[in-house]
Parts: structure tokens; sequence; C-alpha cells
């Protein structure tokens, strides 16, 4: 079970365009809503936000401390909107969800152990996708899933989803043989045999 951050919010009487002052206080206006759920106007520490969606990432699940309510509120990012669409974010929505219904959820992946074709034949790994899909209750959704490297022993060698050792519980929404991680050879052993084969197909003057 993966170790959830806990975010410290509290009722937002602040609305409309006056947000802004919100703001320029460091303040970030949020609303927090789910199935069944009324929606409320939250407000967050802008800085504390930051910090915790850089350790813990977008797609994770937080644990929501409102002020005034016993017991926090398990939520993950439903949207945010970004200063410019690509600055600092201005405003959040999280979404409220029941620990006792499976949601759909987005884990990273993760290269744990070394490649023998890494460290014998100088490659690269390769990750065709950083995230997986999965159905699990929110209670169970992993920090991470792992991919074994040690498996990665030449270049000739892939890892499907299907090697992957998905944890109790965590069903897996891609198929077992879509290819998630190989080893690239280096680019100048590349580029050597580029001119090789270019070499033999040439044209005789």
């Amino acid at each position: 079970m993966a170790e959830r951050a806990t975010i410290q919010a509290a009722p937002r009487g602040v609305l409309g365009k006056q947000v802004k002052q919100l703001r320029r206080q460091g303040i970030l206006p949020a609303n927090v809503y789910g199935k069944g759920v009324p929606s409320l106007a939250i407000q967050i520490d802008a800085r504390e936000f930051t910090r915790n969606i850089k350790a813990s990432g977008l797609r994770s699940m937080f644990e929501l401390a409102i002020t005034g309510e016993n017991g926090s509120r398990h939520v993950i990012m439903r949207g945010m909107t970004r200063a410019g669409g690509t600055g600092e974010p201005i405003h959040v929505d999280f979404f409220q969800v029941d620990p006792n219904r499976p949601i759909l959820a987005s884990v990273p992946l993760r290269v744990v152990g070394e490649s023998p074709a890494v460290r014998d034949l100088a490659g690269t790994v390769v990750l065709s996708m950083e995230h997986l899909a999965v159905r699990c209750l929110p209670l169970a959704i992993p920090e991470s899933i792992e991919v074994d490297g040690t498996l990665l022993k030449s270049f000739d060698v892939t890892l499907t989803i299907g090697d992957l050792f998905i944890p109790e519980g965590v069903e897996v929404l891609v198929d077992p043989a879509v290819v998630v991680a190989s080893v690239a050879p280096p680019r100048l052993r590349l580029d050597v045999a580029a001119e090789e084969e270019a070499a033999v197909t040439a044209p005789e003057e």
C-alpha cells in the first residue's frame, strides 16, 4: 500500500474574481467533490501543495485534512489549472473517493535492479510506457510497479506486462503481451553498424 501525503486545507469563503487576493498571499483555491458528496470550496497552502505533488506525483491519492472536519478525506486530483497553461497552479479540483469502491488509477513504473545489457554492453533501458492503467480499491493503489531490470540480459530481450509482479487485488487494464521495457544498444554501435551496411550495399564505381 502506498504511503499517502496529507494536504492541509480550510473551507474557503472567498469566491469568484476575489480569489486573486488569495493567490497573492500564497494560498491556492481549490474544490473537492465526489459521487454523492456536495462540492466544497477550500483553500490550501500553495507551497505545501507544490511540495506534495513533486514528492508524490500528480496521479497519487492524498489525504485531505480540512479544518473543522473529523478525519481526512481520500482524494485524487481531477483537474489543475496553471497560469498561462504551463505556469504555477492557480486552481485545483479534488475528487473524493470511496475507500470501499474500486477506481481506475495510473501507477508509475519503476526499473529496479541492474540490467546486464546496460552494465556489460553499455546499453540504455527504454520504457515503452511510464504509467500502467490499473483498477483496484483506493487504499490498495501501489506507489509504483517494479520492472525487474536484471532480466534484461541482452538487446534481444524484452519485458512485457505479463512479466511484471502485480500486487494482489490490483487488476491491470493492459494486454499482458504489450512490451514494457527493453535495452537499446549504444548510439556509437548503431552508427558503426549503419556505416558498415552502407559500405556493403554501395555500388561500385
